[in-house]
């Protein structure tokens, strides 16, 4: 979570939440000091921003699918998961008045941060560098944000975060496979992600996560980052994304077009049909 921490302190909120218990309480002080404004948000919460609802879910124990005797099956409708998914919803609704239909590039949350009417949004570590850029953002917020962990509900823990970056593989037309091979051990290898980490990136390992520790704006992401999840293996994920599965479900639930279970079933529906086609 990337917040305002003068707003924080101007709700009455003396340290950063510990469980999302706590997060949304805080929230609720977050909009009845500022949210008589409205076009203010405590959790800045576009309808598509999948990969935010969907840590809920996973935080929550259950997932997008799970493969089972070499069939895979959409299990956004299990009872951990509409759990989660209602308590998403409740949040959305009570604490964010972001566009129910758009997505967190559209407009790129980052930005709608910089203009002071956002108390906090999930984000990546380049997001509150960006948040301060003196051509598209505004750097006199720079004193008054800061970063943590998004909280679980278990007390005590963070909320699983979703992990991207690159995949690096070696091309089967490729007539230097094994020093393409080669390549790859030497580029992931401890003493390059070593480097690469006090550069001040994150690696690729929850073991040199330490070299971040250090840094202000880094520490709260490389704390995240112990805790991750992933979408399903499977080589159709690419198309379940294609077909907006994931976000239309959310903008149904968020717009009430549906009710959650309504649209996860379908939601689940769609993916098991997806993943499984050709299998």
């Amino acid at each position: 979570m990337i917040y305002r921490k003068d707003q924080y302190k101007g709700a009455g909120i003396k340290s950063t939440p510990k469980s999302l218990a706590q997060f949304v309480a805080d929230g609720k002080k977050l909009m009845k000091k500022y949210g008589k404004d409205s076009g203010y948000s405590a959790v800045y919460f576009p309808g598509k921003y999948w990969y935010y609802a969907m840590s809920f879910v996973y935080d929550y124990g259950g997932k997008i699918a799970i493969r089972s005797g070499g069939k895979w099956k959409g299990t956004l409708n299990s009872p951990k998961a509409l759990a989660a998914l209602n308590q998403v919803a409740s949040i959305a609704k009570s604490m964010s008045r972001a566009s129910k239909t758009t997505d967190e590039a559209n407009p790129q949350q980052a930005l709608v941060f910089a203009k002071g009417k956002v108390g906090s949004f999930v984000g990546n570590g380049w997001e509150w560098p960006y948040a301060l850029d003196a051509k598209v953002g505004n750097p006199a917020l720079d004193p008054v944000v800061g970063a943590y962990p998004m909280p679980s509900h278990i007390p005590g823990k963070f909320m699983p975060t979703f992990l991207g970056g690159s995949d690096l593989a070696v091309p089967v037309t490729t007539k230097n496979q094994s020093l393409a091979v080669d390549w790859i051990k030497a580029f992931t290898s401890t003493a390059s992600e070593s480097e690469i980490a006090k550069a001040g990136n994150i690696a690729n390992t929850t073991k040199l996560l330490a070299f971040n520790a250090s840094n202000p704006k880094l520490a709260p992401f490389a704390r995240a980052a112990k805790f991750s999840w992933f979408v399903p293996t499977s080589p159709n994920w690419a198309n379940v994304e294609n077909a907006n599965v994931l976000q239309n479900m959310l903008v149904k639930i968020f717009t009430g077009r549906a009710s959650v279970k309504a649209a996860a079933t379908s939601a689940s529906s769609q993916i098991t049909r997806i993943l499984n086609t050709g299998a």
